[in-house]
């Protein structure tokens, strides 16, 4: 692999988480437009102001602030987290863990604001989407600016990031005609059905795609009559503010969306509020079973999107150049920060020839800041993570595992503190192993071999996540019987999974779904909606 920001090499192609002091969001932007044509590193530490926020460094917002009412309102908490640039360490933003009384004002501002904004027409509610999409236009090369600094993302990935999540808004714009209920005429009675909004929801989110996976479920929320609040990651504050500031240059009434910053307390008082009607969450397995279990104590309907371990199986007869770089890319891409990464593949009969191949396709990524538009992989998110998935395959290794491409020493120069691992590729894997059984999120590839397609398909199946998987070949009898008999939710045929944009259902399965309507697809809003049956009777005495 290149982890020295070189541009000599190949690289594999790959696919786009109390009262306070307010300010006007207008006031805020002003202030916070970028100061600098350069990214400056080691950024002290700020005090929290009381009046003005501290002034913005190229889309990032050194402290983060509430978004309440169309205004932006300074935690009064004790409780502070920082982030830091993945490629080089600096400080980057404060992050308040909002106090109970802040959820409490987001939630009544959100209940408040929820039967005016139900009560405007339809087509008005989408047309304020479409504003929304300008402005998300208007404002592009700041979130991908800051999606590159705040995450690490490369630049292409970042571009790709916001596309969909525009693409995302698009397609909420187009339920309308798919909400229209149904009828039953008679004599003298008749029925029909009506479809009314939940009132508030929450969505909490990871920080891999900040920007994209708000914008699932939001517009959605939206379009239907509900109001929406964010709750986002920790690690990607910067990224929600910008989303914030695009929403109030659209115009949207006060209270129709907002944001509220914090961990997983926040998450808790958030669906203990009785005007949350609704929570959709995407995130760790850890958070999400936590997320589930509040939200049915409550007695709030919920969607849960968490955790996958996506296996390629690749068949002798398949194009063996595209197979190889689609795995690489799928595997690598976004340093296998993403839950439809390709995370195993498992090689049928011959074709296990091909892994060194493959280890050389992998090997020639360049590795760096995202910022080069040479690099094909950033670092990832966080120093953490980084010892957490080099500690997975110290442990593979030691379990007897063979590293035939090992990224643990990967070294980007100009960028020493930087949470780089390069790609990894591990051989003789049992399905025992902690490597395997696990989502790694980081750029680790397991690589397993059977002799028949139908060991394969045992094997997915035995895997207690359904999130995606991927079958190469050039016979249509085996695709048929893969897509057939494999338990999984989501499939690709010579293609790998993408996280589904638009109108195309999510239908992840086994443990990595929780909840019983899923996202996107025919039934994306009802999620969202109420159904009432109306029967009428009219006599004349």
């Amino acid at each position: 692999m290149s982890c020295n920001g070189s541009d000599n090499n190949p690289q594999p192609s790959h696919s786009p988480s109390s009262q306070g002091h307010h300010h006007s969001s207008s006031q805020y932007q002003t202030q916070y437009q970028n100061q600098n044509n350069h990214h400056h590193h080691h950024h002290r530490s700020q005090s929290i102001s009381t009046s003005n926020p501290p002034p913005q460094v190229d889309g990032i917002i050194p402290i983060a602030h509430n978004f309440i009412n169309n205004a932006l309102i300074q935690s009064k908490t004790r409780v502070w987290t920082k982030t830091y640039d993945p490629s080089t360490q600096s400080f980057l933003t404060r992050v308040p863990e909002s106090t109970v009384l802040e959820v409490q004002q987001a939630v009544a501002a959100a209940a408040v604001a929820q039967p005016h904004w139900a009560a405007i027409p339809f087509q008005h509610r989408r047309l304020k989407l479409l504003d929304l999409v300008h402005s998300i236009q208007q404002h592009h090369a700041r979130i991908v600016h800051c999606l590159v600094t705040e995450i690490g993302k490369t630049t292409q990935d970042a571009e790709n990031e916001v596309e969909r999540g525009l693409d995302a808004i698009i397609a909420a714009t187009g339920v309308g005609s798919e909400m229209t209920g149904s009828a039953w005429p008679g004599h003298p009675s008749s029925t029909h059905t009506t479809h009314e909004a939940l009132g508030v929801c929450v969505s909490v989110t990871p920080f891999n795609f900040p920007f994209m996976i708000p914008l699932w479920t939001v517009p959605l929320a939206l379009v239907t009559g509900n109001t929406a609040i964010l709750k986002p990651s920790e690690r990607a504050p910067s990224t929600s503010m910008l989303l914030a500031d695009c929403f109030l240059h659209a115009g949207f009434p006060p209270g129709v969306f907002s944001v509220v910053h914090g961990g997983g307390g926040v998450v808790g008082v958030l669906l203990s509020q009785p005007a949350v009607a609704a929570v959709h969450h995407v995130g760790s397995e850890i958070g999400g079973e936590r997320v589930f279990e509040h939200a049915r104590a409550n007695r709030k309907r919920v969607q849960v999107e968490c955790g996958g371990k996506n296996h390629a199986v690749v068949l002798p007869d398949a194009a063996k150049r595209s197979t190889l770089y689609a795995i690489a890319g799928s595997a690598f891409g976004a340093s296998g920060q993403r839950c439809m990464a390709l995370s195993v593949v498992v090689f049928v009969g011959s074709s296990s020839e091909w892994l060194a191949e493959l280890t050389e396709i992998a090997g020639s990524l360049v590795v760096g800041n995202g910022a080069d538009p040479a690099v094909g992989m950033g670092p990832l998110i966080s120093a953490a993570a980084k010892e957490r998935v080099v500690g997975v395959i110290n442990e593979a290794e030691q379990d007897g595992a063979h590293v035939v491409l090992d990224g643990r020493d990967c070294y980007v120069e100009g960028y020493p503190h930087g949470n780089f691992v390069g790609p990894t590729i591990l051989t003789n894997v049992e399905p025992y192993m902690q490597c395997y059984q696990e989502e790694l999120f980081g750029p680790v590839l397991v690589c397993l071999q059977v002799n028949t397609l139908n060991e394969a398909i045992e094997l997915i199946n035995e895997n207690r996540y359904g999130n995606g998987c991927t079958l190469f070949t050039s016979s249509p009898a085996a695709a048929k019987s893969f897509q057939d008999e494999v338990n999984v939710g989501q499939i690709g045929i010579n293609v790998p999974n993408l996280a589904p944009s638009g109108a195309i259902p999510r239908t992840s399965n086994k443990e990595s779904f929780m909840g019983d309507i899923r996202g996107m697809g025919a039934a994306r809003w009802q999620f969202f909606t109420n159904t009432k049956t109306v029967t009428t009777l009219w006599r004349s005495d």
